[in-house]
């Protein structure tokens, strides 16, 4: 008897309260929503943005990440928390019922958005808002004492503070193993060229590049290519992401210091990353990782406007890396619904 009453739901005076709260919550939800961020600069787009594939979970540890980005995924997912904990203290319902007409009210929302034009449909926000209002509800739900009262009410606001934390731990560990893990590094040169051509060099020579001396040691993008080349290596989904180095080496510079080069790298038919270097100012030699993602083909444009016929940039240590046993599980599921849609 003693259960049933604590497990009962807000009455009187406390629910008009909760319910008024409520309510005023959802309206300043709905004000970001739709209105906040300055969502009305998105109308002058005519077309309507969406996303029905998801990237994954987007929850990630705050190390390492632009801030504004990990605060907004972070916001996603605790704005959602207070719906999850007081919309079942206010009406009887079980978790099933409950995310399942939350599911579809966000769904909704997000159909909305992309409708009107003041934001888009993001699978990705429908799945991090319903984690939200899942680890509030499992926070009121797991206290069982005194939910009226007000050390009850701290006490659901500790779990759902207790349980938040474990979710970003657990979420945040499984993003950074699918992201960053991975399995053997391979030199792109070793693997199986599809299209154009393209020459590494067999001795890695080393050469000097803003006044700094660069020894590669795995492989060398050589000078004997064309000044403007294209090539595709086939990736066939088994990698997940290309790393290295490009540069206008100093002696090209100091012939010929009128010109541009542009590397630029392209997934599936899709520019991914581009690089510009300049001869002009002689102080870049930039190191790139780029995400690939289970991508089936890549292909790397070399663009040199110089009137130098020699090959302005050079790169080396270009290498991939396979994926692990989780990103390949995540890129053949992503393969299967893009088939459906």
């Amino acid at each position: 008897m003693q259960k049933r009453k604590d497990l009962m739901m807000y009455q009187g005076k406390l629910r008009k309260i909760t319910i008024i709260l409520l309510a005023l919550y959802t309206v300043l939800t709905l004000y970001f929503l739709y209105i906040g961020f300055g969502r009305a600069a998105f109308l002058q787009d005519s077309g309507m943005r969406y996303s029905l594939i998801p990237e994954g979970i987007p929850l990630h540890f705050p190390m390492g990440r632009n801030f504004h980005i990990w605060f907004f995924e972070f916001g996603n997912f605790v704005a959602f928390i207070p719906f999850g904990i007081v919309i079942p203290l206010l009406f009887r319902c079980n978790f099933i019922r409950f995310i399942t007409l939350f599911i579809l009210s966000i769904t909704i929302l997000e159909i909305l958005q992309m409708l009107s034009r003041l934001g888009s449909f993001d699978i990705d926000d429908i799945i991090i808002n319903t984690l939200g209002a899942a680890v509030g509800f499992w926070a009121q739900r797991l206290v069982h004492r005194d939910r009226d009262k007000f050390k009850g009410i701290c006490r659901i606001i500790v779990t759902a503070i207790v349980l938040s934390i474990g979710v970003i731990v657990i979420v945040g560990g499984i993003n950074n193993y699918l992201e960053k893990g991975g399995g053997e590094v391979v030199a792109l040169n070793e693997l199986t060229l599809k299209n154009g051509p393209v020459l590494w060099d067999e001795t890695l020579l080393s050469f000097t590049s803003v006044r700094k001396k660069v020894e590669p040691q795995i492989n060398v993008y050589s000078r004997k290519n064309t000044r403007t080349n294209e090539f595709t290596y086939l990736l066939n989904g088994q990698y997940t992401r290309i790393a290295g180095n490009a540069a206008i080496p100093d002696d090209v510079i100091n012939t010929a210091s009128n010109g541009r080069s542009d590397i630029i790298f392209i997934a599936d038919g899709t520019e991914i990353y581009s690089l510009g270097l300049s001869t002009e100012i002689g102080s870049n030699q930039p190191a790139f990782q780029i995400p690939l993602n289970g991508v089936n083909e890549l292909t790397i444009q070399l663009i040199n406007d110089d009137p130098d016929p020699a090959t302005n940039a050079v790169m080396w240590d270009i290498t991939v890396t396979e994926v692990n046993t989780g990103q390949m599980i995540i890129n053949r599921i992503k393969e299967k619904l893009r088939s459906l849609f």
